[in-house]
């Protein structure tokens, strides 16, 4: 009887209205189970403060990020995420360029340090950006 109670207060205190795209449901289970933060945003790439280097010259490092639409799942304090790299992860053998000003659906797996500076909204250097093991899954929408 307890299993029950709390099985309709679950399903009453979850909002019922996070539609997640299409993309998502194609996904493998153990793909859509892994993301700890879920969300639609618009890839973009822009340049990184100055870097100086030692023999005197400067640098500036290309930083791919997304502008964040609409979260599904987790916690994201700001409207922009910087994610280190250019290309989805592979799923299913299949891995996708990503393209400036499209819509993509993004699936997260930050390690605690990412996810402290995702929650708070902060500007990280690129080097410092989810990458690899943190980026489940990145999906083309629309």
């Amino acid at each position: 009887m307890n299993h029950l109670f709390a099985t309709v207060l679950l399903l009453i205190l979850v909002p019922q209205n996070q539609k997640l795209p299409q993309a998502f449901q194609q996904l493998p289970e153990e793909v859509r189970n892994k993301a700890t933060v879920i969300f639609t945003g618009t890839y973009g790439e822009g340049k990184s403060p100055c870097i100086f280097r030692g023999d005197g010259t400067r640098i500036w490092a290309l930083e791919p990020y997304f502008n964040v639409k609409r979260v599904y799942r987790g916690e994201v304090g700001g409207k922009t995420i910087l994610i280190n790299s250019r290309v989805s992860p592979r799923i299913n053998d299949v891995s996708v360029k990503l393209q400036l000003g499209r819509e993509y659906l993004v699936l997260l797996r930050p390690n605690e340090e990412s996810m402290k500076v995702i929650k708070a909204g902060e500007y990280v250097p690129i080097w410092d950006a989810p990458s690899g093991e943190e980026i489940v899954a990145i999906l083309k929408i629309k």
